[in-house]
């Protein structure tokens, strides 16, 4: 049986395999080799290569098995059991055989004769082989050995983090993602949805809420949905418990300017704290967005809701009529304070410019709180359509503040 014959047979066998679900496309290799210079095999061997071959044609891949098990037996040269178990492999993958194939393709990528330019490809195959097989120590062995050879291969230090989550070792399994993310941004490649999801899986069994807040701030930059900026929400009001009623209410703004609010309990809370914070502004526009969303003055605690609507609409009727005396008299105070809850005021009532320069106006007479001044004018930036000065005034924020945290929240409101 003469070489040429034999690699023409299996490059069609290989060709005609399909990848493992679940773990990236595997990549069959071909063997290719020059014809001239192809050694011959035993007939032992030849002869039951050449049935398998013909039953993997023919779509039989249990006699296939068996015809590829006997010549591998019958094996002696380096090549005879390379070309052999490379037959062999290929009728286990067809007979979805994956313990054994993975045994056929590691015998033949160690007998000595697999050509070198093929070996990278077979150090993936059989990386990802056995991840199937949940054989986890094989996986990281043959991943290490296939990273050696393909440094910027990204799919396999993916599954090796899998791996890491799978033994529960969340900490390896982090830093790999950390380090996978890192090295697809300077590359500008995106990183898939489902790879930051595992990252935050991981910080999520580490307990470490600083790690999900950052990745959740990911994924909700990269692929947006409510369900995202809520656990981001849900994350900040963990850390940020215990904090002042101002905090509380940041964090009810944001879920509101989200629409992320579940039911009734949501708008009144929020209208509660911001009339508390002397904004009536800001708690009228959250009942009359209740109103018009079917919650409010519909069920059990309609009188209460309605006394709160009507609260606010006074409260905000009279607000609104004083904003400019009160912006003056508060323009002739040593500090900014007074200026900050204007801006406040306005950007409540949707007064964006007046927001912007009633609170720049504060900032810069100064201000015993900097960070939530900031704050307040990157929030008005926003408001008036300039997200890059917005973004400038929270690069002031101290970091890891509340106020810091409040405007990574902001930062991603669309």
């Amino acid at each position: 049986m003469t070489t040429s014959n034999t690699v023409s047979r299996i490059a069609l066998s290989l060709a005609l395999a399909v990848g493992i679900a679940g773990a990236g496309t595997i990549v069959t290799p071909t063997v290719v080799m020059a014809a001239e210079k192809a050694p011959t095999v035993a007939p032992a061997v030849g002869k039951p290569l050449q049935a398998a071959q013909a039953a993997l044609k023919a779509g039989n891949p249990k006699e296939a098995v068996a015809q590829a098990t006997a010549a591998a037996a019958a094996a002696k040269s380096p090549y005879e059991v390379y070309v052999s178990n490379e037959i062999l492999g290929a009728s286990y993958l067809k007979a979805g055989d994956y313990a054994n194939l993975a045994k056929a393709f590691e015998t033949s990528y160690n007998s000595g004769y697999m050509p070198a330019a093929e070996k990278t490809a077979r150090l993936k195959v059989l990386t990802q082989v056995y991840y199937q097989l949940k054989n986890y120590p094989k996986t990281v062995e043959y991943a290490n050995l296939y990273l050696k050879e393909a440094p910027n291969d990204i799919e396999v230090p993916v599954l090796m983090a899998q791996v890491y989550y799978l033994q529960k070792d969340f900490k390896k399994s982090s830093e790999a993602l950390r380090a996978i993310v890192k090295a697809s941004d300077s590359a500008g490649r995106p990183v898939k949805e489902d790879t930051l999801a595992l990252l935050m899986a991981s910080e999520y069994e580490m307990k470490n809420d600083a790690g999900v807040a950052s990745t959740l701030e990911m994924l909700q930059t990269r692929y947006p949905k409510p369900q995202y900026m809520k656990d981001l929400v849900t994350t900040y009001e963990k850390t940020l418990r215990g904090g002042t009623t101002k905090t509380a209410l940041d964090l009810q703004v944001v879920k509101f300017q989200a629409g992320l609010f579940d039911d009734a309990g949501d708008y009144t809370a929020t209208s509660e704290l911001a009339l508390q914070d002397g904004l009536p502004g800001l708690a009228k526009k959250v009942m009359d967005k209740g109103v018009a969303a079917g919650v409010l003055g519909v069920g059990t605690a309609k009188d209460r809701e309605n006394r709160m609507i009507s609260m606010a609409n006074t409260q905000a009727a009279a607000d609104q009529k004083g904003l400019t005396a009160g912006e003056a008299e508060a323009s002739k105070a040593k500090t900014g304070e007074a200026l900050i809850k204007y801006g406040e005021a306005y950007w409540s009532y949707g007064m964006y410019d007046q927001a912007v320069a009633a609170t720049e106006k504060g900032i810069a007479k100064g201000v015993a709180d900097m960070d939530d001044a900031k704050l307040r004018l990157g929030i008005a930036y926003i408001g008036a359509g300039k997200r890059p000065q917005a973004l400038e005034a929270f690069k002031g924020i101290t970091a890891d503040s509340p106020a810091a945290k409040i405007a990574a929240l902001w930062k991603l409101q669309k």
